[in-house]
């Protein structure tokens, strides 16, 4: 996880303090050169007082040094900020108070150095980082360095600490960073641990991958990657899959407008923050409804979208931001490290070595930061894949070259099915049609609860999407219409939640998904579908009355063997009808026949 910026405290210090606001305002963000009312350089220090340099050597070379010491001036300018929270009538009382319990931090030297010319920094914590980067412009601190260090990249957030590195680089460093570091600085690996207050670094799971990327807490891998062409809209859909390495709940949501990709043309793509499904998003507020359990996994889809008249490139570098979001006790959250994450060389298709980034086989948990190995609690999250995961798959060929889908524990092999751990949905059939200008098709969906207790869940109106091998994109409705697509299981839409799609212990139950290609014309028909959609978990009250949602489950359904579905009517391999089936909701019968109509009664 993005590295706290902390170093050894004597017994007595002050405890730990976030990067004060009126140096962050005043030097982190800005660069400037002075502390407080004092005229001399500084340091920006994110426990305690900033040191003042006593001198520096080497500056802008590959030996780039400068000394630091603790001064009067530093605690005063810390004790004034701190005491400015508090009621001004007791400022002065606070500011000796704090004053006198830092005294003995006066006079604490320090040494930082840095490699100017590959984009090597050894700042004020003890540790090592090399450059990543720089930061875009979603947040503060746009065009300022970004570093790495034993535990992924550093947030630029206060609690994080990232953008007081930047300033210590530039102390050392100043001037723009060329394209000759940042291309150097690619070739560097932080080391692996970082002096005597480095975190212990949890077992690595993403095993080299290129589709996954990982910080100490959590790692991220890609299920899928598409592109399709939607009139000038050039789109690409990814599904994303989140493990949680550690030994307790992990909470994330997505920072809104954080998330793009590039192109190999330099296009730009963003994200439709509208369209993001699966994981929360934070904003005023933060959505905590992405949970993950220790050891397991939960995905997220994103989708992107660029309209140029340029030509369009095929091969992408993804970049999002995730938080973590920190639950303090009776039902609050606060805002904890933000995590950059990118997935570079992602070309159509392509995908990550496994679904649930298998945890390095017989790696011990570090530190108690990640979960003992062992058989996983049943949860609403996805297992653990086994340690023997295929290697990645990427590069294929388009239009849709899909790999074979990569299932789970759940999942039988070359099925289309998605395994989230307490249960697990299956394509059992599909249907395609057409219907005037439009092509219509059907997904007969088989859910099955692997808990020992029911399960209830609904389909999340205005979630359904789905993709042939030819690119063309089939959705649930129209804006601004009715979702009429699922039949067979409730919906979630807005306030409303209908709760009656319920399937008892180790049962199983369909629903079906209609799904709609709109004035398609003379175009052809795709043979073969992938299915994006998302299914609420639901839970009773204690009344037994009303309804809460515990989570969203985004269930990606790729097609099945290499892009190739089930013939219409047929099942694919490893399904059949199942013997524990609860009975079909009539509206299975109904939408089953009008694809029979649509068909000519097939």
């Amino acid at each position: 996880m993005p590295t706290s910026l902390t170093r050894n405290r004597r017994a007595g210090a002050h405890p730990a303090r976030r990067v004060h606001a009126a140096l962050l305002i005043a030097g982190v963000l800005l660069g400037a050169p002075a502390l407080g009312g004092s005229s001399g350089e500084w340091l920006a220090s994110t426990d305690g007082p900033s040191p003042m340099v006593t001198s520096k050597s080497g500056v802008g070379t590959a030996q780039a040094t400068a000394s630091a010491k603790i001064t009067s001036d530093s605690i005063k300018t810390l004790c004034a900020e701190e005491a400015g929270k508090g009621d001004p009538a007791k400022a002065d009382a606070a500011i000796a108070a704090c004053t006198k319990q830092l005294k003995p931090q006066l006079g604490k030297s320090y040494t930082v150095r840095a490699d100017c010319t590959v984009g090597r920094l050894e700042p004020l914590d003890g540790k090592s980082y090399v450059l990543d980067g720089l930061w875009d412009n979603s947040d503060v601190g746009a065009g300022r360095t970004r570093w790495k260090g034993p535990d992924g990249v550093v947030g630029r957030d206060t609690a994080s600490g990232g953008l007081a590195l930047s300033q210590q680089w530039e102390v050392l460093c100043p001037g723009r960073v060329s394209a000759s570091v940042l291309s150097k600085a690619r070739t560097l690996s932080p080391p692996a641990g970082g002096g005597p207050s480095a975190p212990a670094a949890t077992a690595s799971v993403c095993g080299g991958d290129a589709s996954c990327t990982e910080v100490g807490g959590f790692a991220m891998s890609v299920v899928e990657f598409r592109t399709s062409l939607q009139g000038a809209w050039k789109v690409l859909t990814t599904t994303l899959r989140f493990r949680n390495k550690l030994n307790r709940p992990l909470v994330l949501g997505y920072v809104l407008g954080s998330g793009g990709a590039t192109d190999d043309r330099g296009n730009r793509y963003v994200v439709k923050d509208s369209d993001v499904r699966g994981i929360g998003l934070i904003a005023q507020r933060a959505d905590d409804k992405f949970v993950v359990s220790p050891g397991q996994t939960a995905d997220a889809r994103f989708t992107l979208v660029w309209s140029g008249q340029a030509i369009f490139g095929n091969t992408f570098d993804l970049d999002l931001t995730v938080r973590e979001i920190v639950p303090v006790g009776n039902g609050q959250t606060t805002l904890g490290p933000e995590y950059p994450l990118q997935v570079v060389g992602l070309v159509d298709g392509a995908r990550s070595a496994g679904p649930g980034v298998a945890q390095a086989s017989g790696a011990a948990p570090a530190g108690g930061s990640a979960p003992t190995p062992g058989p996983a609690p049943a949860t609403t999250d996805t297992p653990a894949a086994p340690a023997s995961a295929p290697p990645a798959q990427t590069g294929v060929a388009s239009p849709f070259g899909i790999p074979a889908a990569a299932g789970g524990a759940h999942c039988a092999a070359g099925t289309s099915c998605h395994d989230a751990g307490s249960f697990s949905v299956t394509v059992s059939q599909t249907s395609a049609a057409v219907s005037g200008k439009n092509q219509v098709v059907r997904f007969a969906l088989r859910v099955k609860n692997h808990t020992g207790q029911p399960l209830v869940l609904a389909y999340k109106a205005g979630t359904n999407a789905a993709v042939d091998e030819k690119g063309n994109s089939y959705a649930w409705g129209r804006p601004g219409t009715h979702d009429g697509s699922a039949a067979g299981i409730g919906v979630v839409d807005g306030a409303r939640i209908e709760p009656q799609f319920q399937v008892a212990p180790n049962a199983t139950r369909d629903a079906q998904m209609v799904l709609t290609r709109f004035e398609a014309g003379s175009k052809p028909a795709g043979k073969s579908f992938t299915l994006d959609t998302v299914l609420v978990e639901l839970k009773a009250l204690p009344n037994g009355q009303q309804w809460q949602k515990v989570r969203e489950h985004a269930v990606h359904l790729p097609a099945a063997g290499a892009g190739v579905m089930p013939a219409v009517g047929q099942n694919p391999p490893g399904v059949t009808p199942a013997a524990a089936q609860n009975p079909p909701n009539d509206q299975v019968q109904k939408a089953s026949d009008l694809l029979r109509g649509l068909l000519g009664g097939k």
